[in-house]
């Protein structure tokens, strides 16, 4: 396979929605690549910032891990730490501009590592294998949790957040257009 063609067409995309759930704290949003299949990868960093990562391609297989490195070739502030072994990779280090977490799974209480979640159905669920051996689908959706056995932390998904800003955008230029209307000088 190919690797798809990677741009980054939204640099960093800082939320400031009151409608996020509370417990939310996306900091950005990035859409890396191109192509007709869209999965979200989400990475949680153990102070509570969120970073998610819309990936784009074409063809066929395309794993989570395939995705996370072209995501790491593409953003500059971004940088991956991860050992490479037979079965697979063991993700040790995330940063993100400049918000990192490192961690092997080798200090007590033992979960200073990265977990790897699927959302496959109805919630999240802690993953069974490593994301070498995830093979992506159009709407999937992955996410790395740092120091935490606690599923990932709810952010909007791509297309609600699309829907919440339109929507946002829709509402002020109605209240607009009725205190026009509405005010005695006009």
């Amino acid at each position: 396979m190919s690797t798809p063609t990677l741009f980054v067409s939204l640099g960093s995309f800082v939320v400031g929605l009151s409608s996020l759930p509370a417990n939310a704290g996306l900091v950005a949003s990035y859409e890396i690549g191109i192509g007709a299949n869209t999965a979200s990868i989400q990475i949680d960093q153990e102070d509570g910032d969120a970073y998610l990562f819309n990936v784009h391609w074409s063809g066929g297989s395309y794993t989570s891990w395939q995705a996370m490195l072209d995501a790491d070739a593409a953003l500059e502030g971004l940088s991956l730490q991860y050992d490479t072994y037979s079965w697979g990779v063991f993700l040790t280090g995330v940063t993100i501009d400049g918000d990192t977490d490192f961690g092997f799974g080798d200090l007590w209480p033992i979960e200073n590592y990265w977990h790897f979640w699927l959302h496959d159905t109805a919630e999240w669920e802690m993953a069974s294998f490593g994301a070498t051996d995830r093979a992506l689908f159009d709407g999937a959706r992955d996410a790395w949790v740092f120091g935490s056995p606690i599923a990932p932390q709810g952010v909007p998904a791509p297309g609600a957040l699309a829907l919440t800003l339109a929507w946002s955008a829709v509402c002020r230029g109605r209240c607009r257009s009725a205190r026009r209307r509405a005010s005695p000088g006009h």
